[in-house]
């Protein structure tokens, strides 16, 4: 490694700046990955119909902030001459791209903790802040040359933008707790059946989503017509400098990032392209629904209601340091906020004329969920969240129990259970025991190797086809302890292990003549079956797969068909016990749901629902006493299914 000191009592600097286009390259990186994070979200928003672009890949978190930290490395640059008229555009791109990421990040506060939000966006200040310190620097020392107004049009409207994210992230953490609890309240004390209820509240969690509640607020529409003016500024600059680059070189030479600045202007414009589509997308899909008579100007101006109500706000508003700056940025967002009400009004002749009015037919049994006064934009956002739950449902009904399940459970859904009692109370003589997941898996692996491949596979498509809703309910409702949570991961290895025949019998040390003899001899089966967990290493499998075929093996049957019968009946016994408490987990998963995982527990319960919709005859569900719930999928005493068709 070469060393470098001081020649003659000079400092040799002359590779100090080699670096630089190599940093360069890495401020493009973490460009490309901001671009290709939003392009996700916008085709991600696309794709599953939500038109107001949800923030899921790229969302306000201490990568993306460190991300954006990295891109902005050029315009808090105070040192690096930048002569050309590209590296002076490479400020002002900088400086754009902070601008548009904050306006498409915003929805995101939505799907973030109260504390985690406020953490998210002090550090968002200290970033907004540096940048604009340091811009306001370059411009007195006369780093920048070019695009000086373009600048301080870019400072404002980034402080705007500062302004909205504290104020939206009050608002958004005061509503969440409001609505989840009414959420849960509408689930407890609803009435009809259990999807009846899971679809009021689908709506209601869809209608109640945090990022479209930000999307409709004022402070969002705000933050995008901010967006708009900032890409508009980026454009003309751009035009300028690659049309006039001429007549625009304030001086000769390039900076030290060289070559790298036009791969820096090339990926944050195409960044800052796709930022400001996603967020105009937004802003006029809302716009386009909102009726101008249910805005009224008092929009523009309500959210002096937040300082006014904090007390130290509005005394610091007395002293004429604090107060001006702050009154000064609410003008500017009430001259914004007209602006948008005559678009409103604008877009919403033009929707009016070009689509024609559109009615309520469609979600006239959900319309109490539409507050007096908003139905233009709130009758469409439901009409959405019933399009969207139709989707789910009909999707999710394809998936549901085969002929095998119901065949099964069909056959043995007279008896009581009294197999899985029995082998509780054998297992119990030494300590309690429930059957898991694990228990289930071990039985296949036994009907496999003490019968025709037929019977085996037909328990292992029965488990696979009803493992999802195994698993919510065990962990739901029987994770309390380490074993558990240990048995459920060994379930997902056993399933994923061996399971033909020939592979079982050879891990089962069972040789070929014996495997030939115990289709037809029940002897020979019962003395496998000793020898099956000394095969094991002595773990939870082992002893789970012990206490089984010592089970099977006391029942002391006189025929294959007869074992055939009672591991078909013992399996059966154990689907029953986790499919009746399905109801009590689904409770238990809506009401400790936090706000931001609620409509995706909501889309979780109602798709398992559906998975098990025709077992509802064969099985003895579970209720929760909380409630008045008494069914899953029917209705009324004649049976009829509350299916799609009704939503």
């Amino acid at each position: 490694m070469a060393r470098h000191g001081c020649i003659n009592g000079t400092l040799d600097d002359s590779k100090y700046s080699s670096p630089m286009p190599i940093i360069g390259v890495y401020i493009a990186i973490a460009t490309s990955v901001c671009f290709f994070s939003i392009l996700f979200d916008v085709i991600s928003g696309f794709r599953n119909r939500k038109r107001w672009l949800p923030c899921r890949f790229f969302s306000l978190n201490s990568v993306t902030l460190t991300l954006l930290a990295i891109a902005s490395k050029i315009p808090v640059d105070l040192t690096t001459k930048m002569p050309s008229a590209q590296d002076q555009l490479s400020k002002l791109t900088g400086t754009t791209l902070i601008c548009i990421c904050m306006g498409f990040l915003m929805p995101s506060l939505g799907i973030n903790r109260g504390s985690e939000n406020w953490s998210n966006v002090l550090a968002l200040s200290i970033l907004v802040v540096t940048l604009v310190v340091n811009i306001c620097i370059q411009l007195h020392t006369g780093v920048i040359i070019l695009f000086r107004g373009e600048h301080m049009i870019m400072l404002c409207c980034m402080m705007l933008l500062l302004l909205a994210y504290f104020v939206a992230t009050y608002d958004i953490n005061s509503q969440k707790g409001i609505t989840v609890d009414l959420n849960k309240d509408r689930f407890k004390k609803g009435e009809g059946s259990m999807l009846q209820r899971l679809k009021l509240c689908y709506l209601h969690a869809y209608h109640s989503n945090p990022q479209i509640e930000i999307c409709k607020d004022i402070d969002y529409a705000s933050t995008s017509v901010l967006c708009i003016v900032s890409s508009v500024v980026l454009l003309q600059a751009a035009v300028r400098c690659f049309i006039k680059k001429n007549l625009m070189f304030p001086c000769n030479g390039l900076s030290d990032y060289e070559w790298s600045t036009w791969i820096i202007v090339g990926t944050q414009i195409a960044t800052i392209l796709i930022g400001s589509i996603g967020t105009c997308f937004r802003f006029f899909t809302l716009v386009h629904h909102i009726k101008p008579e249910s805005l009224g100007l008092s929009w523009a101006d309500q959210d002096l209601d937040v300082i006014y109500e904090n007390p130290l706000l509005a005394i610091s508003l007395k002293y004429a340091f604090v107060g001006f700056p702050i009154y000064l940025l609410y003008v500017a967002f009430f001259f914004v906020n007209i602006l948008i009400y005559i678009t409103c009004i604008v877009v919403s002749v033009i929707g009016e004329m070009w689509s024609g009015e559109r009615n309520m037919d469609e979600i006239e049994e959900f319309s109490h969920l539409i507050h007096e006064g908003e139905q233009g934009l709130e009758g469409w956002i439901l009409r959405n969240c019933v399009a969207d739950m139709k989707r789910w449902m009909e999707l999710n009904k394809n998936d549901s129990a085969n002929h095998n399940t119901k065949q099964l459970l069909s056959k043995y859904c007279s008896l009581d259970g009294t197999l899985l009692a029995n082998l509780k109370d054998l297992a119990n003589a030494n300590k309690a025991y429930e059957a898991s997941s694990l228990s289930m898996v071990l039985l296949t692996k036994i009907a496999t190797v003490c019968s025709d491949s037929a019977f085996g596979a037909s328990l292992t498509t029965v488990f696979s086809e009803t493992y999802e809703v195994i698993h919510f309910v065990e962990r739901k409702m029987r994770f309390t302890s380490f074993e558990n949570k240990r048995k459920y991961v060994l379930a997902k290895a056993a399933m994923e292990e061996p399971s033909s025949r020939d592979d079982l019998l050879e891990v089962f040390n069972i040789s070929d003549t014996e495997a030939s003899q115990l289709i037809v001899d029940i002897h020979q089966v019962t003395n496998v079956l000793g020898r099956m967990k000394d095969a094991l290493p002595a773990d939870l499998v082992q002893q789970e797969l012990g206490i089984i075929t010592d089970f099977i093996r006391r029942r002391d049957h006189i025929s294959i068909q007869e074992l055939h019968d009672c591991i078909e009946h013992l399996f059966v016994d154990m689907l029953n016990d986790f499919l009746t408490q399905l109801p009590n987990a689904i409770y238990k998963e809506i009401t400790e749901s936090s706000p931001e995982d609620y409509e995706n527990a909501i889309r979780f319960s109602l798709k398992l629902l559906w998975k098990v919709e025709s077992l509802e005859a064969f099985v003895h569900w579970s209720y929760p006493i909380e409630t008045n719930i008494t069914n899953l999928i029917t209705s009324g005493s004649n049976g009829e299914l509350i299916g799609a068709t009704q939503v």
